[in-house]
Parts: C-alpha cells; structure tokens; sequence
C-alpha cells in the first residue's frame, strides 16, 4: 500500500524543475489550474511498469486527493515548470518537468523499501 501512494504521489510530481520548490504566484493567472491525468512509466526499478492518476492544480499548487501537506508537496510555476516530492516513513519520491496548456511531461524518480526506481511521466489536461 505504501508503494502504491508512493506512486500516486509521485505521478502528481510527475507532472514536473529541478532545484528549489517554485512558490505559488498570483502571476500565473491560473493557466494551468484544473484536473489533470497524468501517467508514469517505469524505466528500471522493481516498481509496476505503469501508474494512471489524476491530480489537482489550483493557484500554482499540485495537489493529490488523500496527501497530506505534510508527505507531499508540489507547485507549478508561472512557465509551467513543476517540481513535486513526497515522503512516507523511509520512502520518498521526486517529480520534475513541464506543463503546457494541454499537456506536459518530465521525470520521476523513487526510493521505496523494494528499492530504486525512475522513469517518465505524461500529462492532459482533463
């Protein structure tokens, strides 16, 4: 189970800057705010080839329904670069990339109790 919202969450970080988190910015003008499906793909590690999920953007924020803001944080940026990472007891996960108005992608990468994983990720606008 904790694998699994691991992933979850990472798949919101999946739709992803490297480097500092990106605070929310009034600027932004909520051009990338709304629903968001987003889909990873494992390129090595022992996790499941694919994850399907949606996520929320609201005024810079990414937001995954039942993730506190205690294991999960992520932002977008006026440009639409997007950094999130999430932590639950020894595992944690990071997502970076870009959005677009539609569209978007990046890369994710995990440490989960079974081990390493990485891969890419994709999103649209719902």
């Amino acid at each position: 189970m904790m694998r699994r919202s691991i992933h979850t969450a990472i798949l919101a970080s999946a739709c992803l800057t490297p480097g500092a988190f990106i605070a929310p910015n009034a600027d932004a003008d909520g051009k990338f705010d709304g629903r968001w499906t987003a889909v990873l793909v494992t390129e090595s590690g022992p996790c499941a080839p694919s994850y399907r999920g949606e996520v929320q953007v609201m005024d810079g924020l990414v937001r995954i329904e039942g993730q506190s803001e205690n294991s999960f944080s992520g932002r977008v940026s006026p440009s639409g670069a997007v950094t999130v990472m999430v932590s639950m007891g020894n595992s944690y996960g990071v997502g970076t990339g870009r959005l677009s108005s539609t569209s978007g992608g990046g890369k994710w990468h995990a440490k989960t109790d079974n081990g390493a994983c990485a891969g890419t990720w994709s999103a649209e606008r719902n």
